[in-house]
């Protein structure tokens, strides 16, 4: 059974991190680890000392997006890697099942296409096509990203990474279902612009 590196990246967003430490806590693919990389305000209060799981580390500066993604891959225990964002919600299967997933097909990289989004009141489901995924909703082998590293940018660096995936027939997606959901909110690091793909639900 695989291990997998559940990486959280947070950033002076204390109101969410407990709940993406809770959704973690409670994957029903145990082989795992959740490692939260930190920047900003200091979080270590929220993190459980009980979970031998569970491990902080506190980056200096405001490094961008794409170098945190990196440097999380660069100290993953797992030989498979899950985005787990502090601002989403895992439902208790998905590891399980994207997991399978890659295992299954042999395939590098997966992701959901279709997921559903909420700002607390409405929700939304976006419709993507079957040769993309939601960069949030990512998990594929630490070697395939060895090669292809995330460009070091703030806003897009999980587009590129998906666009190489597609373009090596190294990409399997699937709608999410009720395995998962984001949320749209002021401190998204990508804010969110509601088109044609975008159905209320």
């Amino acid at each position: 059974m695989s291990f997998v590196t559940c990486l959280c990246l947070t950033r002076n967003r204390p109101f969410w991190l407990p709940k993406a430490i809770r959704s973690f806590q409670c994957q029903t693919y145990l082989r795992s680890e959740l490692m939260i990389l930190a920047d900003g305000q200091d979080v270590r209060h929220l993190v459980p000392e009980d979970d031998p799981r569970i491990r902080l580390i506190h980056l200096d500066g405001w490094p961008e997006i794409g170098a945190k993604r990196n440097y999380g891959c660069e100290r993953a225990a797992g030989e498979i890697i899950a985005h787990f964002d502090d601002d989403d919600h895992s439902a208790l299967g998905r590891l399980a099942d994207q997991v399978e997933r890659l295992l299954e097909t042999g395939k590098a990289v997966t992701g959901f296409h279709s997921m559903r989004f909420t700002d607390g009141v409405r929700w939304w489901k976006y419709e993507g096509t079957r040769n993309y995924a939601l960069g949030t909703s990512l998990c594929y082998r630490r070697d395939w990203w060895s090669a292809h590293r995330f460009p070091v940018v703030q806003v897009g660096e999980d587009n590129q990474f998906v666009a190489a995936a597609h373009a090596a027939g190294e990409l399997i997606t699937a709608d999410a279902g009720d395995l998962m959901y984001a949320t749209n909110h002021s401190g998204n690091t990508s804010p969110r612009k509601l088109g044609d793909n975008w159905k209320p639900i």
